[in-house]
């Protein structure tokens, strides 16, 4: 019995150390939203703990915390990432939330395409092809420029 109780500590311990360790990197998402998530890897966090990458990703299965964004999964914070035209590196979903904004703020009448939001993303310092954007599009379940335009 105490050597379970035991690794029930162990378990609460080393789970508590990771989510600890994500929120030091993603303290700027709690504050300020989707657009400040930074790229992050379960080794990163894995190295910052001191433990295998095996165990964080076993540790954060099935576990949500809640934050003033709403309640996520641990997951949520772990994020592959896109380079910016300054050598910076943002997070795909900050890309996606942009996307998204610049589809809701968009004229229906002339709902931007693929290609126009790629350009205004060029501009905007991310490296994005078109084909990424019609990607991201799809995962966010946006219907094309043609589907969205109100005639």
């Amino acid at each position: 019995a105490r050597w379970l109780m035991e690794a029930i500590a162990q378990r609460r311990q080393t789970l508590w150390r990771i989510t600890r360790s994500i929120l030091d990197v993603q303290n700027e998402f709690l504050d300020q939203g989707v657009s400040h998530l930074k790229p992050l890897k379960m080794q990163e966090v894995a190295d910052r703990v001191g433990i295998h990458v095996s165990n964080v990703s076993r540790a954060i299965a099935d576990k949500y915390i809640e934050t003033p964004r709403g309640i996520l999964p641990l997951k949520f914070f772990f994020t592959g990432s896109t380079p910016s035209a300054n050598g910076a590196i943002t997070s795909r979903v900050a890309v996606k939330e942009r996307i998204r904004e610049m589809i809701g703020q968009e004229d229906k009448k002339r709902p931007l395409s693929d290609d126009d939001i790629g350009e205004i993303l060029k501009k905007e310092g991310y490296l994005v092809a078109r084909r990424t954007v019609t990607k991201y599009r799809k995962i966010l379940k946006v219907p094309s420029s043609r589907q969205r335009r109100a005639y």
